[in-house]
This record gives C-alpha cells, structure tokens and sequence, in this order.
C-alpha cells in the first residue's frame, strides 16, 4: 500500500472568532460552559485540530453549524514566531477589552516622550514609530505636533490604530513585517515602544535594527522605550525560537490568564516571546547596526514591563553591508 500523502490543508477557527464576537461570547464562558480544558482552548487559539466531540459542543452551545466555526485552508508557511501578538489582540478584543497595550494618557511615557520631542527638536517633523501597536504614541505625538507614521505586523493592533488616529491628518499607520521588510521614506526619528524585545534570535534583532537605521536620516535619534532588561540577562547567540524556548523554559503553547489592566477583564492569552537584554548587550547591538547610545535609563518597575530599560541613541552614518 501506497504511503498517504501529507496533507496540504489545515484548519483555520477565524469564523469561531468572529461569531463569538458577534454573539458577545467571550472565550471564559465558551470554555465554561462546555468543560473545555486549557489545552484544548490552546489549541482553538492556534488553528490546531481538535476532537470532533469539541466541535460538536461548540456547535450546539453557539447554535451553529460546522462550517460557521471552522473551516480548511491551504497550509502555508509557518507564520514567524513574533506574530504571536496578533492572537494576543484578537483574544484581548473577543474578550470584550477595547484596549490591551499602554493607554496614551500613560504618564511615563507621555512625559518621556514629551521631553525626547522637546530636546531633538521633532515637532512638525516626520517620525515611524515601529511596532506601534495600538496607537497610543501616535496620538501622543501627533498631539506634539508630530507628523506620525506607525507600522506593525499584527493586522488587528493595526486597524484599531487607523481608527483611534482617524482624527489625525498628519498619522497614518500601515501593516509591516519590520524584520524583513523596510519602510519606504526617510524620517526625522524612530520610535520603539515595547517592540525590540519581541524578537529573541540574534539574526531577527541585526535585520531589525538595520532596517531603523535604514528609515532614518544620518544623524536621526531613536529611542527604544520600556524594552525588556535584566542585568544577568542570557547573553549567549540565540540561532532559532526553538533554542530560545529551551534557553527560557517558557511555555508558549500553554495559554495564561491575564488581567486587562485597567478594564477589569480577565483573559486567557498566548504567551508571547519576548528576550531581555543586559546593558551592555543593548548598546552592542545598536553600535553593530551603526548606532551611538546617548543614554541607557532603567524604568521603575511597571504594569507593562516590569523590568525594562530604554535607550536613547542617534544615528551616525550609512552603514555598509
């Protein structure tokens, strides 16, 4: 007998996503209600296949069939591990939150971003902000006086950005994978809030941190807000996110209830990667990718990050590769 071939289509829960939205089913009560253990709701969260006696009793709790809740697609290429925020915004929101990153009345960083505006002279200048999330720093700025762009690979941080900045003539905000791709233009300054940290392999931070360098103009400062710090951070090459699951011991596949700071909304969100850095570990990397560090703050501890530093640098010159 012939070997089966592998199979070239998956299974995709967008549809289960989007009725529960509808029905204002929030992912507790569907797990509740039927008795669904953390596992299998991991599973739903990454389009895994489950028993068919799950689906059935998602089918009568909602009052639906097969095909309102599951559906087979073309398998595709393994979506990079950093994309995991956008199962983080998609739970965060069917969960009923209508925010999950820092709000933009968030002190600190209004402050910090005031002063950094005020002291590189960036008002009525262009500035990419990248990883912007939810566009929280786009209001800031534009509200400075900024002219904004903010890009993010996560399409749903990106179009609650495009809405809450509709307001704002000089914001845009459009989807990009800011590890392989680059954005077009050149720009007075970079923001980072929260984003560098995202990528843990060391060839993921260099093709970064090149393209910021890219997007700017010589002599342009950037400056990498609340990023992940620890002084005995692992300073070892990290090649994959399968070496960087080892290293870290995390377990990324195993959902962790969270608490919507501020909403009073409790979730069961995908742990998303994340690497800290130690000093000096931040300012080589950014002096590899042609970057001198102006200064290196660590962050009181907070709700966002707790252990996080930020660095302050400026472009020098074009490198060459």
């Amino acid at each position: 007998m012939k070997e089966s071939a592998k199979n070239s289509y998956g299974v995709s829960y967008d549809k289960l996503l989007k009725l529960m939205t509808d029905k204002g089913v929030k992912n507790c009560q569907l797990r509740d209600a039927i008795g669904l253990s953390k596992s299998t709701m991991a599973k739903l969260g990454r389009n895994g296949q489950v028993a068919l006696s799950v689906l059935l009793a998602i089918c009568e709790y909602l009052g639906c069939d097969f095909g309102d809740i599951v559906e087979a697609v073309p398998a595709s290429k393994p979506a990079p591990y950093y994309t995991a925020y956008e199962k983080r915004y998609k739970k965060v929101y069917a969960a009923g939150a209508a925010l999950w990153g820092h709000p933009p009345d968030d002190e600190t960083l209004l402050k910090a971003l005031s002063k950094w505006v005020d002291d590189n002279g960036l008002r009525g200048k262009r500035i990419i902000e990248f990883a912007c999330g939810e566009g929280s720093c786009g209001i800031i700025l534009s509200k400075l006086g900024c002219i904004y762009h903010g890009v993010d690979i996560a399409p749903s941080a990106v179009k609650k950005a495009k809405t809450v900045l509709a307001g704002h003539p000089y914001a845009a905000v459009t989807q990009l994978d800011m590890v392989n791709e680059r954005p077009a233009g050149e720009y007075d300054a970079a923001l980072d809030v929260m984003g560098f940290h995202m990528l843990v392999t060391d060839c993921d931070r260099q093709k970064y941190l090149k393209n910021v360098h890219a997007s700017l103009r010589d002599g342009a400062p950037a400056l990498f807000f609340r990023e992940s710090y620890r002084a005995d951070a692992y300073e070892g090459v990290v090649g994959s996110f399968d070496e960087w699951k080892q290293i870290s011991g995390c377990d990324y596949d195993t959902p962790e209830e969270r608490e919507v700071m501020g909403s009073g909304i409790k979730v069961s969100i995908p742990l998303v990667p994340a690497r800290a850095r130690t000093k000096d570990g931040y300012i080589n990397e950014m002096a590899a990718a042609g970057f001198i560090v102006d200064d290196f703050v660590e962050m009181d501890i907070n709700m966002q990050c707790p252990y996080s530093a930020s660095v302050y640098a400026h472009k020098t010159k074009s490198c060459s590769h």
